[in-house]
C-alpha cells in the first residue's frame, strides 16, 4: 500500500487529526501524506520523534520495509537489549503521527504497515541522521543524541568513498547492454509485429512469448533472486523476465485487452515515447523498486543505498554492503546484504556498469542518476539530434539510428525495417518482411520514400528508392487491407475495456486486499493492569523481599519492559527474557539495556541485587 492508498481509506477526522500532528510542522507547505514520500519531510520529522518511536521505526524500516507485520514480529526481530516496552509503545505513537498503519486482510490478524513509497525516503533519512549513544544512558530514559542532518538526497555517505576513474578496469564481457527502456520498446514491438492475440489459457501464442523474450538482456534468475510471481497460468506460460515487462505495460496503460487479445493503447503508449530519457528511465527503475520492496525488505535496504549513490561515480561493492549491513544494527538478525543481486540485475537493464579497483575489488557505478528526488534536467536531452538528423541511411539500404534517437522514430523503425544490430548505433535494414509490415501500417512506396527522407533529412539514393519500389508494389492490396482493418479497429476500440491481467509481480503494491483499521490503542491500554499494581514497584528504588522481587520480574516479563537494579553499588537497566527455576531456587535471565556494546545473556539470582523497581517508558500508573 502506498501513501495515497492508505489516504483515500481514511475518514475526514482522521485526515484532520493526522494533518495537524506536531512531527510534521516543520514540512509546510508539503502537507500529510506527501510528507511520508519527500526526504526533506521525513528528515525534518526525524528529530520531533520520541526516541520509542525513532526505535520502533529503524527496527521496521531495516527489518521488514513495505512487509506488513506484526506486533510479536517486531520485538522478536530486535537485537537483545531493547525493551519490548519501548517498542510496543514506538508503535503507538508512530500509528498516531500517520507514519505506520493498522490493516488486516480478511479475517486474519492486525496488521502494521509502513506504506511503500515511504520505504526510501526513511531509509534515507536514518542513514544520514550521525548519532551516537552514549553508554552511560538509554532509549528510555535520558538517551543524549547527537544529531546531524544531511537532508540533500544527493548528499554521499562519508563511508562511500569515490573510487579514481582512472584506476578502473571496465568489465564488458557482456558486450553492450541497452537501456531498459530500449529492451522494453524492442520486446513490445516484437511482440506487436508477432501479433497479441490470446489463447483459451489467456496467454499468448508461443511464437509471441519467444520474439518478445528474446529482445530482454535481464536474464530471469537474476530478477527472481530478487522477486517471484505470485503463482499461476500466467507465471507458468511467460518467463519471469518478459512476465515482467508484459505486467509492467499493462500496469502503466500501454497495453490493454479487447477481444481477446491485447493491444496497444495509442496515447499513453506515445506519450511514453515522447518522454524526455531521463525521466523516462527514472520512472522504470521507481516501478521496478516498488516491486521490488514490495515483497522483499533486504532488497529494499539494498535499494535505498543504491539508488542515492550519484551517477557516473564509481563506488566499491565492500562498501556500499558495508552501509547496508550498518543500517541493520537493531536487528537480531541481520539480512543479507543483496546488492550484488542488485547489480547483476541492474547491469542486465543497461542501468550500471561494473569493474574493478587497482587492487581487483568489484566496482560500480550508475549510467543513469538512481536517486528518487534529485535529478538535474539535461540542457541537451531535447536537441533537435534526438530527432530527425539522429539517422543515416546508406546506398545498400541500411539505416544507422544514433543512441540519441527518439523512442518515437525508433518505434516505427521496428515497423517499416528490420533490426540487424543493437549498439550504441543501432542498425536496421528492410527487407520483405518489413515491406509487409509497413504495408499493413498503411504506407505506400511513395509515402515510405518520403518518411525515410524526412527522416534522414536527404535524398534517397536510387538504388534504395528501387528497393522500396519493388519491395511495396507486392504488398499494396495489403495496404488496403490495413487501411480497412484500422477504420474496423477505431470502431471497437471505443468498447475496450481496463486490462483484466493476472497482476503477479504488481499485486503486492496494490493496497485493496486489506481493510485500514481504525482503532486507536491507549497508553494505559498498552501495559494493561498497571492500575492494580503496587504504585512504589514504579515510584521508589528500593529494597523488596524475595517473593516480591519474583512478582516485580513476572510483571516486567508481562510487559516487556526494563527494571532498575542495583547489583553491588552498580545502577543497572536490565530487561528480563525469562525466570527459570533451578533447585528449588528461581533466576532470572536477559540483557542489559542497548548500548553501542554487544553483549551476551546474563542470569540474575534475586539476592544479587538490592534496589529495584519497575522503569515503563512513559510516566503512567500509581
Amino acid at each position: 500500500m502506498n501513501a495515497d492508498q492508505i489516504a483515500a481509506k481514511l475518514t475526514e477526522a482522521d485526515m484532520a487529526k493526522l494533518l495537524s500532528h506536531n512531527i510534521w510542522r516543520g514540512c509546510h507547505p508539503v502537507t500529510w501524506p506527501e510528507t511520508l514520500t519527500n526526504p526533506c519531510c521525513t528528515a525534518a520529522a526525524w528529530p520531533l520523534l520520541e526516541e520509542e518511536a525513532a526505535l520502533a521505526l529503524e527496527l521496521i524500516v531495516s527489518g521488514f520495509g513495505a512487509l506488513p507485520f506484526t506486533e510479536e514480529q517486531v520485538l522478536r526481530a530486535a537485537r537483545p537489549g531493547i525493551a519490548g516496552a519501548a517498542l510496543r509503545l514506538g508503535l503507538l505513537r508512530l500509528a498516531d503521527a500517520g507514519i505506520i498503519f493498522t490493516v488486516r486482510r480478511g479475517w486474519g490478524e492486525k496488521l502494521f504497515v509502513l506504506p511503500l513509497d515511504s520505504v526510501l525516503p526513511w531509509h534515507h533519512t536514518i542513514r544520514s541522521i550521525r548519532y551516537e549513544l552514549r553508554t552511560d544512558t538509554d532509549w528510555q530514559t535520558d538517551a543524549e543524541i547527537e544529531i546531524e542532518m544531511k537532508t540533500d538526497w544527493g548528499s554521499d555517505d562519508p563511508r562511500l568513498t569515490h573510487v579514481d576513474p582512472y584506476a578502473i578496469e571496465a568489465m564488458d564481457d557482456d558486450g553492450y547492454v541497452p537501456p531498459f527502456s530500449i529492451q522494453l520498446l524492442h520486446a513490445l514491438a516484437q511482440m506487436n509485429n508477432a501479433g497479441l492475440k490470446l489463447t483459451s489459457k489467456q496467454v499468448l501464442t508461443k511464437r509471441t512469448i519467444a520474439k518478445g523474450a528474446g529482445q530482454l538482456y535481464m536474464q530471469d534468475e537474476a530478477l527472481s533472486a530478487l522477486i517471484t510471481p505470485s503463482p499461476g497460468p500466467a507465471a507458468e506460460a511467460y518467463p519471469p523476465a518478459l512476465l515482467f515487462v508484459l505486467e509492467l505495460a499493462l500496469e502503466s496503460g500501454w497495453l490493454q485487452e479487447h477481444n481477446g487479445s491485447l493491444e496497444l493503447a495509442a496515447d499513453p503508449w506515445s506519450a511514453w515515447l515522447e518522454q524526455a530519457p531521463t525521466v523516462r528511465e527514472a520512472a522504470l527503475l521507481r516501478q521496478l523498486t516498488a516491486v521490488v520492496c514490495a515483497q522483499n525488505a533486504a532488497a529494499a535496504a539494498g535499494a535505498a543505498v543504491l539508488s542515492s549513490l550519484a551517477p557516473n561515480t564509481w563506488y566499491r561493492i565492500a562498501d556500499i554492503e558495508a552501509v547496508c549491513l550498518d543500517g541493520q544494527r537493531l536487528l537480531a538478525r541481520a539480512h543479507a546484504p543483496m546488492i550484488e543481486v542488485w547489480c547483476r540485475l541492474l547491469k542486465q537493464m543497461g542501468w550500471i556498469e561494473q569493474g574493478a579497483d587497482s587492487e581487483g575489488n568489484p566496482v560500480i557505478q550508475w549510467r543513469i542518476d538512481p536517486r528518487p528526488f534529485k535529478r538535474e534536467e539535461d540542457p541537451h536531452e531535447n536537441m533537435s539530434e534526438s530527432d530527425w538528423n539522429a539517422v543515416q541511411l546508406t546506398p545498400d539500404g541500411d539505416l544507422y539510428v544514433r543512441e540519441r534517437c527518439s523512442y518515437s522514430i525508433r518505434w516505427q523503425l521496428e515497423t517499416v525495417a528490420d533490426r540487424r544490430k543493437i549498439d550504441y548505433t543501432t542498425v536496421y535494414r528492410m527487407d520483405a518482411d518489413s515491406y509487409k509490415r509497413a504495408a499493413k501500417a498503411g504506407f505506400t512506396r511513395d509515402s515510405l520514400a518520403a518518411y525515410l527522407e524526412e527522416l534522414t533529412q536527404e535524398q534517397l539514393p536510387d538504388t534504395v528508392r528501387a528497393m522500396i519500389a519493388g519491395g511495396m508494389d507486392e504488398h499494396e492490396q495489403g495496404k488496403i487491407q490495413a487501411q480497412a482493418d484500422e477504420t474496423t479497429g477505431k470502431k471497437s476500440a471505443v468498447g475496450s475495456s481496463d486490462a483484466s491481467r493476472a497482476n503477479l509481480y504488481f499485486q503486492n503494491t496494490d493496497g485493496g486486499a486489506y481493510e485500514l483499521l481504525q482503532d486507536r490503542m491507549t497508553v494505559k491500554l498498552l501495559f494493561a493492569g498497571v492500575d492494580d499494581i503496587p504504585s512504589m514497584w514504579l515510584k521508589q528504588f528500593r529494597t523488596y523481599h524475595l517473593s516480591t522481587r519474583r512478582e516485580m520480574m513476572e510483571q516486567a516479563l508481562s510487559w516487556r519492559t526494563t527494571v532498575k537494579l542495583n547489583c553491588e553499588g552498580a545502577i543497572t537497566l536490565f530487561i528480563p527474557e525469562r525466570i527459570v527455576e533451578e533447585d528449588n531456587r528461581w533466576a532470572v535471565s536477559g540483557y542489559l539495556q542497548l548500548n553501542q556494546h554487544s553483549q551476551g545473556a546474563v542470569k540474575l539470582y534475586p539476592n544479587m541485587w538490592e534496589e529495584m523497581m519497575l522503569v515503563l517508558p512513559v510516566p503512567i500508573g500509581g
